[in-house]
Order: structure tokens, then C-alpha cells, then sequence
């Protein structure tokens, strides 16, 4: 089962990354995660994260501590690819977002 990871520079300061892993069978997505991480007092910190650990895919929201304050299942029945492809475009167009209400702007 190949594993791959990889991360994605978000903003042009180079403060806010996208973190993707992935396990695959056969060239099909078995596992993901695709994380939203900022910089925090110079270490990144994870502030959402999408995967299909435990059984099902879902959102955990995280605070400063990198505990989860909120996990949310992905609605629909959607195959690990379709519920990685939906975490990353949602990461990609609201991290800001994500970013805002974790340090409580």
C-alpha cells in the first residue's frame, strides 16, 4: 500500500499550509487526510483536518492545544476519493476562514 505525502504552500508568506496523505490499493485512495495548518509562535499547528479515520469521513476543527472541539460527519456516500477531492476544496476556499476563528479574529 503505497503512501504518499505532501504539503501545499497556501499563502505567499509561507505561513499557512495544506497537508495531504494519502494510502492507496491499487491506485485507489484506501486512507486520507488533508489538514489545514497555520504558523503558530513559529510551529505549525493543525486547525482542521479532514480524513476517514474511525470508520467514516468527517471535519475535525481543533484548538491552540490541538485538541478536537469538533468532529462532523461528511454528509453523503461519498468513496474516500470524493470525500478527499471535497476536503481539499474546501480547505483551499475557506481556510481564511478557518484561520479566523481559530485565533479568534
Amino acid at each position: 500500500m503505497p503512501e504518499i505525502e505532501f504539503d501545499v504552500v497556501l499563502d505567499n508568506a509561507e505561513l499557512e499550509w495544506m497537508r495531504m496523505r494519502l494510502t492507496t490499493v491499487r491506485g485507489r485512495v484506501v486512507t486520507y487526510t488533508v489538514q489545514y495548518e497555520t504558523t503558530l509562535d513559529g510551529q505549525r499547528v493543525p486547525v482542521v483536518r479532514f480524513d476517514n479515520a474511525h470508520g467514516f469521513p468527517h471535519r475535525d476543527l481543533l484548538n491552540r492545544s490541538g485538541r478536537i472541539i469538533e468532529k462532523r460527519p461528511i454528509p453523503g456516500n461519498l468513496s474516500p476519493e470524493a470525500a478527499l477531492a471535497q476536503g481539499e476544496i474546501e480547505i483551499r476556499r475557506n481556510w481564511p476562514r478557518y484561520r479566523a476563528a481559530f485565533f479568534g479574529d
